[in-house]
């Protein structure tokens, strides 16, 4: 259906036999796309159109696959095609938007979970470091690392750009930082047999326009359940940082694992038994996180109420009596993970202009502060004008439709006099700005401070630092002749994440990813290194416990302790 807010008129735009499986709209909302089913037909899903808001419907039949998610500014589409063996196959194809011109967006090699990035400018790769690959750049390409986070589910966070969430993080692509936000803990607790049934419990974080809030789901009860982590595992008894909120005698969760505990000091629990309900086994090791399995069960009174019992549950527990069978399914939830954008006050010659923030789609209007009295009953809604009664020092705060509000404008002496209140940023005005010290060019930020320091040798740019919040050096880029030849990423506390080594054409040629040194005997140790060519994959180094993948024609796999080549299309 096509619903239009301001007149509060709904259209059907596709019958109920229509598209039945629908992706979403283009960059321009001209089309949304979707794959029509015919049961007697093989394959049974083409791929359609259907163009907005007239509801047209148009096959496309050149194109294949499942998930259609177009580009959110640029003019293609993406879909998620069948498994394969083949490691240089498609495992996600670009399209344009009439379903020409097909090409791989990402190889069964580097097989994960993807999305595009708010602004477009990426198409974002999860399962591991926070990586893209430039929208117009189809495979082979480079996969840039675009911040130190390691990443599950990856989604845009805001539509500027700057931010990504994945699972229970947030990555800053302007200083390449990230923290935790809120961890979902959904899961669901299998038979040891069940390969995999996270599609009922996945968390599917998605960020707000703005970027100030993520979307999630969770099958926990995050306001009630109690949550602790393990500090030393021993035989029979494991040691938690906490048992408050865990009953005296019950079952936790590590994982997919139900454990069953006889008894409970205020930091263990005692006579374990491992793999209740022939539940998968879990790596205790320092660190994870535990759970209760009563906390995650519905009351007898909720599961008994259930006309039936979830049909993906039933159908993977495949045991109606089991208690597994009362485990919850998920509710929505919303974190807030940053402010609103503050707005700022400037004077143009006699005008008084209040600016939105860099961020502004989810913003109401604003309220107005005169010394530290609020002086709006209501928020002033962006295109409007209001007028100053009083001189004095001003400042202001966003309020998004939510309530969410910002922090204070900068202060600013202002005179009587009509403020407008603009709806975007005028041309003429900038956040940053640049000054020189010490023979470095730093990049000021209006309200963040230093976000840049860049270092020249006659002229020539040799290496940059972007800053994090806190001032530390998280994205650090070094210059050769002024071309990028290496990029790092540190954690805050300078643990060195990650190395990117580029050729003279700013293609990386080669990636490590560091771990801190678990023998204490260096700071940081490779775990594994990728080795490029023009985007192409063609070694791949594990440390630990030791093993080199490489090319061998369209062929990816390892050498066997006889010497023959093992086929490994995806690792």
């Amino acid at each position: 259906m096509f619903h239009d807010a301001d007149t509060g008129n709904t259209k059907v735009l596709v019958p109920h036999l229509g598209a039945e499986v629908l992706g979403e709209t283009d960059a321009n909302d001209r089309w949304i796309f979707g794959l029509q089913r015919d049961r007697s037909a093989d394959p049974q899903y083409r791929t359609v159109r259907i163009s907005l808001p007239d509801g047209q419907m148009e096959f496309l039949p050149e194109v294949s696959g499942i998930h259609l998610l177009p580009n959110p500014r640029h003019p293609l589409f993406f879909t998620r095609q069948k498994p394969n063996t083949d490691p240089f196959a498609a495992t996600r194809a670009f399209y344009d938007l009439d379903g020409s011109n097909r090409r791989i967006g990402v190889p069964t090699l580097q097989k994960c979970h993807m999305s595009w990035l708010g602004s477009g400018e990426y198409f974002m790769l999860g399962d591991g470091l926070f990586r893209g690959r430039k929208w117009n750049e189809p495979f082979p390409s480079s996969v840039h690392i675009l911040a130190w986070e390691w990443m599950g589910d990856v989604s845009p966070c805001g539509a500027s750009g700057r931010w990504a969430c994945g699972d229970s993080v947030i990555a800053d692509l302007r200083s390449g930082d990230g923290w935790e936000t809120v961890d979902p803990l959904s899961l669901l607790c299998f038979p040891a047999n069940v390969v995999d049934g996270s599609e009922i419990y996945d968390a599917d974080p998605k960020g707000s326009p703005d970027g100030t809030k993520i979307g999630f789901v969770s099958n926990y009860p995050l306001d009630t359940g109690p949550v602790t982590r393990i500090t030393d595992v021993r035989s029979d008894s494991l040691e938690v940082a906490s048992t408050e909120g865990f009953p005296d005698q019950g079952e936790i969760v590590v994982k997919r694992e139900v454990i069953r505990y006889e008894s409970k000091t205020p930091t263990r629990f005692d006579g374990l038994i491992r793999n209740v309900y022939n539940t998968e086994g879990a790596n205790l090791s320092q660190g994870r996180i535990v759970t209760s399995f009563q906390a995650r069960c519905l009351t007898d009174k909720q599961f008994h109420s259930l006309e039936e019992p979830h049909t993906g549950l039933a159908k993977a527990i495949n045991d109606p009596a089991s208690p597994l069978m009362r485990q919850r399914m998920t509710d929505m939830h919303l974190a807030v993970v940053r402010r609103p954008d503050r707005p700022h006050f400037r004077m143009k010659g006699d005008s008084i202009e209040l600016i939105p923030g860099e961020n502004h789609r989810e913003t109401l209007g604003y309220h107005l502060l005169l010394g530290d009295k609020r002086i709006t009953k209501k928020p002033l809604a962006p295109g409007a004008s209001f007028t100053l009664e009083q001189s004095g020092v001003w400042r202001a705060i966003a309020v998004e439709h939510s309530g969410l509000e910002s922090e204070p404008s900068l202060p600013i002496k202002l005179p009587v006099g009509k403020l407008a209140i603009l709806s975007s940023t005028p041309s003429d005005f900038s956040w940053t700005s640049t000054r020189e010290r010490d023979g470095v060019l730093e990049t000021i930020h209006l309200h963040d401070g230093v976000i840049r320091r860049e270092w020249y040798a006659d002229g020539v740019l040799t290496r940059r630092h972007d800053l994090n919040a806190t001032g530390k050096a998280t994205r650090r880029i070094h210059y050769n002749n002024g071309l990028i030849a290496t990029r790092e990423y540190y954690r805050p506390d300078d643990h060195l994440v990650s190395r990117e080594t580029f050729d003279k054409s700013g293609s990386v040629i080669e990636q490590t990813r560091f771990l801190p040194d678990p023998k204490g005997e260096a700071r940081d140790v490779p775990r594994e290194t990728w080795h490029y060519d023009q985007g192409m994959p063609i070694r791949h180094i594990k440390y630990d416990p030791g093993r080199e993948y490489f090319k061998k024609g369209n062929r990816w796999g390892y050498l066997d302790n006889k010497g023959e080549f093992i086929d490994t299309p995806r690792e």
